[in-house]
């Protein structure tokens, strides 16, 4: 009962406190930095884009562009380039995705372990992420180079062609070696944050399981994964956002090609801007970010839900 009157009274001196000080300003002006940076960076580009989508703006008319309203929306209904390239989108984003998952689990379980010389091991494993995707890019391209690339050598001496093949010449065949490269690239991301959730699982759960003599895999299946299966989760919503949005890599390796088959809308939205026509690719770039937004609400509420099922 004291402890409680106690606390009351605490609580009662610090709401007086509160309103004899008057309004507290501080932490808004700690924030105010952060926000203003927000603001210019994610918010005034946004509602740019936006504003340049209901227009027909390009390089050559930005002063003098005219309000269009949602001409350049319905031009994307007929545009057989921006569909197409909805199911390259998807293409890409789930082969990305799908691979450095599929890669980063076994990637972290194995750095998890303890062996002799595990933190070398870690830290060469993020050196493909830290190399600039420029550089990763041009060096899958003279890899699989149709004149000299070392992937062609190996195949020719194995037998397995008989003459140098030109991969990036081939839609399916290009489009694998991007993959190739961005998995090369990501994955060791993945596998820190999936490292880093493996640490978190408490070691008394697998002591359990060994005294009981469960399997390694049931261990695994049991234990392991529902642990980090929130984080695989939130990276594969991280991924698909940055990967819907990438550009560099598939542009330096093909700009696109051969053809449009490796325009995704990343991709052709850059395009349309080198080709000046900053109003319909806006109109592009806005109609992704608005199906990435929605996608992303109904991935977390998803999320959401679960986490609160398990809490219960």
């Amino acid at each position: 009962m004291s402890q409680t009157s106690a606390t009351a009274g605490w609580r009662n001196a610090t709401k007086a406190k509160r309103r004899g000080k008057g309004f507290d300003f501080l932490p808004y002006l700690l924030l105010a930095p952060i926000a203003l940076l927000l603001l210019a960076v994610i918010v005034y580009p946004l509602l740019e884009a936006m504003r340049l989508a209901l227009t027909d703006a390009s390089l050559l008319n930005l002063s003098r562009a005219k309000f269009i309203g949602l001409l350049n929306f319905e031009r994307l209904l007929s545009d057989r380039t921006f569909i197409d390239g909805i199911w390259r989108t998807i293409r890409w984003v789930a082969a990305v995705v799908l691979a450095e998952i599929a890669l980063a689990v076994p990637i972290a379980l194995f750095l998890h372990r303890d062996f002799l010389g595990r933190s070398i091991v870690r830290t060469a494993v993020m050196v493909p992420y830290i190399t600039p995707p420029a550089v990763v890019a041009l060096l899958f391209l003279y890899m699989v180079d149709g004149n000299f690339g070392i992937f062609n050598d190996i195949l020719v001496r194995l037998g397995v062609q008989d003459a140098y093949t030109p991969f990036m010449s081939d839609p399916t065949s290009s489009f694998i070696v991007v993959v190739c490269a961005m998995v090369w690239y990501g994955t060791p991301l993945m596998a820190l944050i999936l490292l880093a959730a493996l640490q978190t699982i408490p070691e008394e759960l697998y002591e359990a399981a060994d005294v009981d003599g469960i399997s390694t895999f049931a261990q695994f299946w049991h234990i392991t994964l529902p642990h980090i299966l929130p984080s695989v989760m939130f990276l594969a919503l991280l991924r698909t956002i940055w990967m819907s949005n990438h550009i560099d890599m598939i542009y330096i390796m093909t700009t696109g090609g051969p053809g449009f088959s490796n325009y995704t809308e990343a991709v052709y939205s850059f395009q349309l801007t080198n080709e000046f026509r900053i109003g319909y690719a806006s109109a592009v770039a806005v109609a992704l970010s608005v199906v990435l937004m929605i996608g992303a609400s109904l991935y977390v509420r998803y999320l959401a839900r679960g986490v609160l099922k398990q809490a219960s």
